[in-house]
């Protein structure tokens, strides 16, 4: 990584030329270097700000944190520079992008008492009516719920409960016993789960911001012939009838992911998903075929925006995602149990 490069005011003035030949030799010297990284550094006594930076589109660097950060009106989403629109996207449908005490984060959006979140529309409905599509009728004060360890999940207006660990937001690991938001990484950067620390995909160069296409894979869907990110597996693996996962029931399934970058521009990134049942090698149900090419495609998105050049035209990874559906839904008081 390059060293920062520092010029101080002490009362004289710089002139054009030592300016240019400042800028000159950064230009030559950060060509190839990693994004998340300030190489001239201008001084007004204790006041400093970066006048040159491999920050990507959007991003300014903060000295004081010493790492890109979004501009004002924009926020740190999977290593991009989003606006709330955009964020709000990204966490997908039933979820918004949330600032709470500075930091941002994607949550699940909440629905009036007496109502459940269907996430696949990402409208509100009654309890009765979710009830009645599991063939349960409710007395007063009562809902849908799930035993100890299991959230309860509406998609379609279909109901299941499934292990809390697979309902973690986008940004979220599962600790053992809650979600938690996942490592804040600086842009140009992701959180890989299997290193468990932020990964830079981005360099700078004279020519832009070269993107590695192969890594963010990795650190996005999973590594090669591995376990899928909790994130990337979490956003279908928590809707198990649409693969056919009755109560009590789990598959494995195996998915490739396949990315093409049309004249190695990111900004014309393109996501296409085969998912299938790994004891058998069969087609996954047209649903969960739908809801893994939708999920691959929801964390491309951002990179897509992000834009810059790829480095390579295409980028390819095959994960493993265990789908399990946990007990059957059961009544319960609605004051005090369910989810």
């Amino acid at each position: 990584m390059a060293d920062v490069r520092r010029i101080r005011r002490r009362g004289s003035v710089l002139t054009p030329l030592s300016i240019l030949t400042l800028v000159t030799s950064v230009l030559l010297y950060v060509a190839g270097c990693p994004a998340n990284t300030c190489f001239l550094e201008i001084c007004e006594g204790s006041n400093c700000r970066c006048s040159i930076s491999s920050c990507t589109e959007g991003a300014e660097f903060d000295t004081n944190q010493n790492r890109c950060r979004c501009v004002r009106g924009t926020f740190d989403v999977a290593g991009q520079c989003l606006t709330q629109r955009q964020a709000n996207s990204y966490c997908g449908i039933g979820y918004g992008w949330f600032v709470v005490n500075g930091r941002g984060g994607c949550a699940k959006l909440g629905c009036r008492p007496g109502d459940q979140l269907d996430e696949r529309t990402g409208l509100c409905i009654p309890n009765q009516q979710v009830a009645q599509q599991a063939g349960v009728q409710l007395g007063q004060g009562q809902k849908l719920g799930c035993n100890a360890g299991e959230v309860l999940v509406v998609n379609d207006g279909q109901s299941a409960c499934v292990p809390a660990a697979s309902t973690c937001a986008k940004d979220e690991v599962w600790t053992g016993t809650y979600c938690q938001k996942s490592a804040t990484c600086g842009t140009g950067e992701t959180f890989d789960p299997t290193l468990g620390r932020c990964v830079p995909y981005a360099s700078a160069g004279s020519s832009g911001v070269t993107v590695d296409v192969q890594q963010w894979a990795y650190s996005t869907y999973g590594p090669q012939n591995g376990t899928g990110t909790p994130s990337f597996c979490g956003s279908f693996a928590k809707k198990p009838l649409s693969f056919g996962v009755g109560p009590g029931g789990s598959v494995m399934v195996r998915v490739v992911v396949g990315l093409t970058f049309g004249g190695g521009e990111v900004a014309r990134g393109q996501a296409q998903t085969n998912a299938v049942y790994e004891s058998s090698g069969a087609p996954v149900m047209p649903a969960g075929a739908t809801e893994v090419q939708s999920a691959a495609a929801s964390f491309l998105s951002p990179l897509v925006l992000g834009g810059g050049r790829a480095s390579a035209e295409t980028a390819t990874t095959t994960v493993r995602c265990l789908v399990a559906n946990g007990s059957k839904p059961v009544i319960v008081p609605d004051e005090i149990g369910g989810f």
